[in-house]
């Protein structure tokens, strides 16, 4: 299946990434981009296994594993639409208002 992404999502993967080289290193902004592709793949395969958003049950989330990050998506169109990646303490309507 095909995933379609907000323009906005690049952004928020590389302000994380900024931030994780910054007060980590290489290392471990390298596995959460791992993390987040391992999820997009999952995503991509069965968007039915992830649990409705608390917040706005039209979309729906995937946690990163080993990070407090998650990926909002929702189903347009039978596809996948990323709408943001954000970590779990973020407000919780934000990128809800992508797309």
């Amino acid at each position: 299946m095909n995933l379609e992404f907000h323009p906005a999502v690049q952004r928020d993967v590389n302000e994380i990434l900024a931030w994780y080289l910054r007060e980590s290193g290489e290392p471990l902004a390298d596995r959460f981009f791992a993390a987040v592709q391992e999820q997009l793949n999952k995503i991509a395969v069965h968007p039915e296994r992830f649990s409705p958003y608390p917040s706005n049950t039209r979309f729906q989330r995937a946690f990163i594993p080993k990070f407090p990050h998650i990926i909002l998506f929702r189903m347009k169109n039978g596809h996948p639409r990323i709408t943001a990646i954000k970590h779990q303490k973020r407000h919780p309507r934000r990128g809800l208002g992508r797309w």
